[in-house]
Formats: structure tokens, sequence, C-alpha cells
């Protein structure tokens, strides 16, 4: 049996631990701690099969009973051990992200905006000694901190209940998907410019074509009529027949 004071050395070494009986049996009772980010990219970089893998983590992880072989252990209790191991260590599939949404949800709730607050102001003190202190101790503290980030660093503090906030994150959704009506306005304009601008380029073209026109007739070339109708037009056109006639009287 476990005595109270090896618990007692594991809890002063490390943050959690936990115990698990299989079998129900005494003697498979294990004690362990959850396996850290880094620790745990390190075994699955090794690409070990299933129960070495298992193995791995057990033989990492467990604390009680020390030196324990699993490889020649009862059957199945790598795979249980390693399980629980991840559990708690948050790894198994989709849980870091429900996790997160649990945290994200108690931030909703004052008394972990109020610890973040102190924090803020007061760095000094970590997340974790700010939760342990008493309702009075953190109430002088808080407001300290509120009046520092308004008056001395310019934050705006707003407290939001978790209706609120979701409120919040609704509406700031929709407008993301809604298109900006001041990106809408430039590509209307810029249409309607279009359609102002095809007059003016067709009475740019005419105005060029008439003055041609009079300067060949200006110097002394016969300039024919425009064709008004396709019965009217010739193979030698126009156009190139008084050419001819200019470059002769410049030859």
């Amino acid at each position: 049996m476990i005595e109270n004071k090896t618990i007692i050395k594991f809890k002063q070494s490390y943050e959690e631990i936990y115990q698990i009986q299989i079998k129900d049996q005494e003697m498979d009772t294990f004690i362990f701690r959850p396996i850290g980010r880094e620790e745990y990219k390190q075994i699955v970089v090794l690409d070990l099969n299933l129960g070495d893998y298992q193995e791995m983590i057990c033989s990492q992880c467990v604390l009680y009973p020390e030196s324990y072989d699993f490889s020649k252990g009862n059957a199945g209790i790598g795979q249980v051990l390693a399980h629980a191991i991840l559990d708690v260590s948050g790894l198994l599939p989709q849980q870091a992200n429900e996790m997160l949404e649990l945290f994200r949800a108690e931030m909703m709730k004052m008394d972990y905006q109020a610890d973040c607050m102190i924090h803020e102001a007061f760095p000094e003190y970590s997340l974790e000694e700010i939760s342990s202190w008493s309702i009075k101790k953190t109430m002088y503290y808080l407001s300290r901190a509120e009046w520092i980030l308004q008056n001395l660093r310019g934050c705006q503090l707003t407290y939001l209940s978790e209706e609120e906030y979701q409120q919040q994150e609704a509406q700031s959704a929709q407008e993301a998907r809604m298109p900006s009506q001041a990106d809408e306005l430039p590509q209307r304009s810029n249409s309607n410019n279009l359609v102002k601008q095809q007059p003016n380029q067709s009475n740019a073209s005419a105005q060029s074509e008439e003055e041609v026109l009079a300067m060949l007739a200006g110097a002394g070339a016969k300039v024919a009529p425009p064709s008004s109708t396709m019965d009217e037009v010739k193979p030698e056109l126009n156009w190139f027949s008084y050419m001819d006639e200019l470059k002769g009287d410049f030859d």
C-alpha cells in the first residue's frame, strides 16, 4: 500500500497527480501525472507501434509503482493507463477544443474576469495565486486594478454577461458576412461614369474625323462625301483614293 508521505511528495513535485485502480486489485493501483505537450510530441515523432507507444506514455508519467515493466504486466494495463493519461492531459481527439470552449464560458463570470484584470494591473501576482485570495482581498485589488487600467492606461472596461457576449459575437459574425456599402458605392459610381463617357468618346471620334477631312480639303485633296448606303461602297474606297492623290501632290 502506498504511504501518505509518498503521495505528499508527489504533490509537492507535480501540479497534478491522479490515481487509478485497475481490475479492483490493490496491486494494480497506479499514480500518474499528465503528460506535457512537448513530451507527447517527442513520443509521437518516434513513430512507434500502438503497444510501444502506450508503454512509452506510461513509462514517462506513471509515478507509482516505480520501475513497473508494462511489457510484462497484465494485458490491457498499458492501454487503460495510456488512455487515462491522455484524458487528464487533454490530448484525446477534440478534447482541447472542448476544454477551450469550457474555459471561454468561465470567462463570462466576473470572478475570472477579476483575476485577469488584477493580473494585468499587478503582473507580479500569478493567476493561480490571485484565485486563492479571499473575496475581501480580491475586491480590494480589483478596485485598484480598475482605477489603474482606466485612468493610467486609458482602457475601456465593460463587464459582459454570457448572453450579452453571445449577442455581440453573433452581431459581429453577421456584419462580417454582409457586403460593405462602402465597397458597393465605388462600383456603381464607376459604372455610371462609363455610361457617361461613351457618348463623349463617340463625339470625340466624329470630331476627329471632321478635322481630318477639313485638313485634307484645305491641302487641295479631293474628298468624296462619306457613303450613307452599302450600294455606294466600291472596292476602291474613297479614303484610299484621296490619300493616293495627296501622296501624288507631295511627290
